[in-house]
């Protein structure tokens, strides 16, 4: 979803929002953030789960339905579908895609159709597709689409599995790729039995994702585990 976002960075529109997106969904000459969503979501096979819009606000009460609506301040994961509200109303305005994990409440990074490049220029009905950093206040929320997760990877085992003190192969792979990724605290290992070893090297990923304070304190979440992609044992 996210390289057939990359892959439209920097495209144009013609004259009165003439696109390409728009004329795949059907409605050229109009509005078309929601249609690049859409357009990226069918050439990334995703459609089923991100849906086919053009319209925002029928876009976000199809992932409210779903129950997979996401508060603005909340913790955003890269894939996020991000709706915006310029004036803070209830009604969504604009709408992207959301290219890196942030810890709640903090700026997001975007790919986002029909915006301008920068401050200037209309942000919801602009001359391209651009990437964005964008502050929360314009946030209206977040739709969160059931992706496959990656096969060969293990699932997130949740939370209480690590506060249990577990012995398992998935803990000595899980160190392996903490290490790989440079963020060892083990004097030894890692092996199979959780330890603050473990803890701390965790920690030291979730610092690295962008993650401070009680949101790295080294006990695993979702977000995170699925970012590390420990192997399937």
């Amino acid at each position: 979803m996210i390289a057939a976002a990359t892959a439209d960075v920097g495209y144009k529109e013609g004259r009165n929002n003439k696109t390409k997106h728009g004329s795949w969904y059907g409605l050229d000459y109009n509005p078309w953030c929601d249609m690049a969503i859409s357009m990226w979501a069918a050439k990334s096979n995703n459609a089923s789960v991100v849906g086919k819009f053009a319209y925002c606000p029928s876009h976000v009460n199809w992932f409210r339905a779903r129950g997979q609506w996401v508060s603005k301040n909340a913790t955003v994961r890269r894939g996020d579908i991000v709706f915006y509200s310029w004036d803070g109303g209830p009604l969504a305005d604009h709408v992207g895609i959301v290219t890196a994990d942030s810890p709640a409440g903090h700026d997001i990074k975007t790919i986002e159709g029909n915006t301008s490049s920068g401050a200037s220029g209309s942000q919801g009905n602009g001359d391209g597709c651009y990437r964005r950093t964008r502050t929360r206040s314009q946030v209206l929320g977040f739709g969160r689409p059931a992706y496959d997760k990656p096969r060969g990877y293990a699932p997130f085992p949740g939370a209480a599995y690590f506060k249990s003190s577990p012995r398992s192969p998935l803990i000595t792979a899980m160190g392996r790729r903490l290490v790989s990724q440079g963020c060892s605290a083990y004097a030894d290992g890692p092996g199979p039995q959780w330890t603050d070893a473990d803890k701390r090297s965790y920690a030291k990923w979730q610092r690295k994702r962008g993650f401070t304070g009680s949101a790295a304190d080294g006990w695993p979440g979702m977000t995170t585990w699925d970012a590390l992609k420990v192997p399937a044992v």
